[in-house]
């Protein structure tokens, strides 16, 4: 949706910064709404900030030019620029970093970034929000609470991200610390873990259960479906995470043999849990979004063509007016008002059903003779309207209705046909 604003397309069209205002305007509103995003940003081909809006403890401010960063150098902007028009970059969890800096207090992100492209199919930066990942650790903690003994998150490539000792915690992150990780500290436990996604272990410093899982599995791809293709979901590196449960020898010693192995099936089963806690709240809610949009998209397009309905086409109208009082120089769209002739004709002879596929059949045929851009949409019974985005004078509107009634003349049911009535207005 940030890619495809046309306020941000507008801008790589013209270049006129006044539409960076609306743009920022839409960002400020959208992290209210969501809650969930740190930052929204639109960032150049030369990977410095246009446009930023922080989520500010849920009071969204736009960030002014004299804050604006050069992100040239950030792993997250050369990566999400490697992408193909399309296609989504995911980012581990990481902190934040503001100006250089490491973001204090800890700010966790994920960061979730696609290219932008103008009309002539040239790259001209990203758009790029940050996932407060705060939720997800909170999630997790509140889970493991209740696993016995020290409970642990790791990342991919085994450092903490959660931790009973805070030392430990986001290693990867500063100079030094390379070998606090799962791996140098407790290699055999770290090993056993590369070996299954479930299991135990019994080690010198106590018994350790974990359950490994990728965020980014099938089942969690809803960004790959929206997106409207199977590949469109590029990761920057393996996204996966560890949940990890630590008895330690003192505890394991004052324990009875048929104590320990009942705490081990508790520890053992109570990370599995959580894991399938987990995994089902972000299926839950990924269905639950899925179906909002779903319910949305229903409520805006006409049911039995598909074509948008009379509100949402006035919205879209209203939309497009507005948006040309805003440009300096003349900016034309135009109002096809079309009235199917003969319709009745067919509904009588031929039946309703046979009449439905005639709406059906000519509302796919303005659909696929318009632009992109443009609109189309059910006004009620037999009527339709086309809204032309860009049209330079009244001579090109109607040489364009012109070719919509000859598509329109061109369709027959049963040796029956209609006619198109086309009023035009610029």
């Amino acid at each position: 949706m940030l890619r495809d604003q046309n306020e941000l397309t507008d801008y790589l069209a013209t270049g006129d910064r006044r539409l960076l205002t609306r743009l920022a305007h839409e960002y400020r509103t959208i992290a209210g709404y969501a809650g969930t995003y740190d930052q929204l940003r639109y960032i150049d081909a030369k990977g410095m900030e246009v446009v930023r809006v922080n989520f500010n403890d849920g009071d969204p401010v736009i960030a002014p030019d004299a804050e604006l960063q050069d992100k040239r150098g950030r792993y997250y902007f050369t990566d999400t620029m490697a992408h193909d028009h399309g296609q989504v970059c995911v980012t581990p969890m990481d902190l934040n970093i503001e100006r250089g800096g490491i973001e204090l207090p800890y700010k966790p992100v994920i960061r979730v970034g696609t290219p932008v492209f103008d009309a002539q199919g040239r790259k001209r930066g990203i758009v790029i929000v940050n996932f407060l990942a705060r939720i997800i650790l909170d999630i997790a903690r509140a889970g493991m609470d209740h696993a016995p003994g020290e409970a642990m998150m790791l990342n991919q490539d085994g450092y903490w991200l959660l931790s009973a000792e805070p030392s430990r915690n986001w290693g990867f992150m500063f100079p030094g610390h390379e070998d606090v990780r799962m791996e140098k500290v407790y290699p055999a436990v770290w090993a056993a873990m590369q070996q299954a996604d479930i299991g135990y272990l019994y080690t010198e410093y106590g018994l350790f259960t974990f359950i490994g899982s990728d965020p980014l599995e099938p089942q969690y791809r809803f960004i790959a479906e929206v997106t409207g293709t199977d590949n469109a979901l590029r990761v920057h590196a393996r996204h996966r995470w560890y949940f990890i449960a630590q008895l330690p020898q003192a505890q394991l010693q004052a324990m009875r043999t048929k104590i320990l192995a009942t705490v081990a099936s508790i520890g053992t089963f109570i990370v599995m849990l959580l894991a399938a806690v987990y995994q089902e709240i972000i299926i839950i809610q990924n269905q639950r979004r899925e179906h909002r949009a779903e319910l949305e998209r229903l409520a805006r397009v006409d049911a039995l063509t598909g074509v948008a309905n009379r509100a949402a086409f006035e919205d879209c109208l209203a939309q497009e007016h507005e948006r040309a009082g805003r440009w300096r120089y003349e900016h034309r769209f135009a109002l096809l008002y079309i009235d199917l002739d003969g319709f009745k004709a067919i509904n009588d002879s031929l039946g309703h059903l046979a009449g439905d596929q005639v709406l059906t059949d000519v509302a796919d045929t303005l659909s696929a003779n318009c632009r992109k851009g443009d609109a189309v949409g059910r006004y009620g019974g037999d009527e339709f309207v086309v809204m032309l985005a860009d049209v330079p004078d009244v001579a090109t509107a109607q040489a364009i209705a012109e070719k919509l009634r000859d598509r329109i003349d061109a369709l027959s049911w049963s040796g029956l046909s209609v006619g198109a009535s086309i009023g035009v207005a610029v």
